[in-house]
């Protein structure tokens, strides 16, 4: 593809914005700078405005353009208040990153009703919610753009002890974007989504709790399932962990090549194989 040709179809570099939530930490940081880097204007939105700002801050000292929104995604007034700044400040949006996400630990027998509420309200209302708002005013101004929704893996593994509300919400995220890649292929837009699936990856994802609302409650983990915890935590840093800006730099690849799956860690591909090897084992022949 020539250069000309490049410039009138990719979502990302000069003239484009793209619009990140979770973005004050981890991934979302990451994708924040990785999309300025290229050129891209950046909306900076997490819950924590401070932190956000900070992140916009730092990218307006090397030179790029980004704006910090405080939203808390799990709110669709909030995240429209969201999409309309967006173009009330850019006139229009080339890339969403629905990003944030929280989790709890415990065995399901230990989760308790507001643990549910609040890692659904984050992991799949945000998205539904971003998607939602976002949608209609891409489709609308009739560029091309691009939807990157963050799963994880256990979006494909599915079950995975001590994260149940956390794993049931990230196939849900699959499921959801499959879907609207569907969707918008149906409509002939030519908007493309992605799904992030990351694995061990250097995040705050393990201190989620830091943004859980009061009205909920604390969470009350087990001895064993605080074990777990911190395991899955030293993994992040250890020999298989990434990093956010490794990370980012895959899906600013996926975004490019219109690529679905953004898998992160090729280790997990036994478990998959295994899980998808059994369902299939299962279907009746006749």
């Amino acid at each position: 593809m020539s250069t000309e040709e490049d410039s009138m179809t990719d979502v990302i570099g000069a003239g484009k914005v793209a619009v990140v939530t979770g973005a004050a930490s981890g991934i979302g940081r990451a994708l924040a700078e990785a999309f300025s880097a290229a050129g891209s204007a950046v909306v900076v939105a997490d819950l924590d405005g401070a932190e956000a700002e900070i992140v916009a801050a730092s990218i307006r000292e090397r030179g790029g353009d980004a704006t910090a929104i405080q939203v808390d995604v799990s709110d669709a007034t909030a995240v429209e208040a969201l999409a309309q700044a967006t173009i009330e400040r850019y006139g229009h949006v080339d890339v969403l990153c629905n990003n944030a996400g929280v989790s709890t630990f415990n065995l399901m027998r230990d989760q308790t009703l507001d643990d549910w509420r609040w890692v659904f309200n984050v992991n799949l209302w945000g998205v539904v919610n971003g998607l939602q708002s976002f949608v209609p005013i891409m489709r609308a101004q009739g560029t091309r753009g691009h939807i990157v929704n963050t799963a994880s893996i256990a979006g494909i593994l599915s079950g995975i002890a001590f994260i149940g509300p956390y794993s049931a919400t990230k196939v849900a995220v699959v499921s959801i974007s499959e879907t609207l890649a569907q969707e918008l292929q149906i409509d002939g837009t030519q908007i493309g989504v992605s799904v992030l699936c990351p694995s061990s990856v250097d995040t705050k994802v393990m201190e989620s709790e830091r943004g859980r609302p009061a009205e909920l409650g604390a969470e009350h983990r087990t001895e064993m399932a605080e074990s777990v915890r911190l395991m899955i935590r030293d993994s992040f840093t250890g020999p298989t962990g990434k990093t956010p800006a490794t990370v980012a730099e895959m899906v600013l690849d996926a975004i490019r090549a219109n690529r679905f799956w953004i898998i992160t860690h090729p280790d997990e591909n036994g478990a998959s194989a295994a899980r998808f090897s059994n369902l299939l084992a299962s279907f009746p022949t006749v």
